[in-house]
């Protein structure tokens, strides 16, 4: 019986890595739609006509759902990290990225919509919240007459 040959595996680039995460369906959005699905709350998914494009919309509370990853977004919580390489060009894009979050959110509250955010953090990792937790405080979002939440 003749051996196999192992192949060595080259490590994976920066690009590679990238290029594997999605910005869709996304386990931790995946968390919140069944939640909310169970809940009884119907929503639309990624409205492309919406600025900013959001994860969920509750179109019966006008509410826009975006669930952001920490790395992305620049959170500032233990997810949150900056590569060691090619700083400069991380650097813009994490700068950009919170421009135009700043500019989504506001081109949605003057088109009346309401706008929940939620972290990676709070989903995942050592200190998230429990999934019910997530929606009781969607839930009284959705009842209060806040415009602006974080979870």
């Amino acid at each position: 019986m003749r051996k196999k040959r192992q192949h060595k595996k080259k490590p994976l680039t920066r690009s590679q890595v990238m290029s594997a995460i999605h910005s869709k369906d996304t386990t931790p959005e995946m968390l919140v739609r069944k939640g909310l699905f169970k809940a009884g709350f119907r929503y639309r998914l990624h409205r492309r006509d919406l600025p900013g494009c959001p994860d969920l919309i509750l179109l019966r509370y006008k509410i826009a759902i975006f669930v952001n990853g920490c790395f992305w977004h620049q959170h500032g919580c233990k997810f949150t990290s900056q590569p060691k390489s090619n700083q400069s060009f991380w650097n813009e894009k994490f700068t950009n990225n919170i421009v135009r979050d700043i500019k989504v959110s506001q081109q949605l509250l003057h088109a009346g919509y309401r706008i929940a955010t939620i972290w990676e953090c709070s989903i995942e990792g050592k200190n998230r919240l429990t999934t019910s937790q997530v929606l009781e405080r969607l839930i009284a979002f959705a009842k209060s007459d806040e415009d602006v939440i974080e979870i």
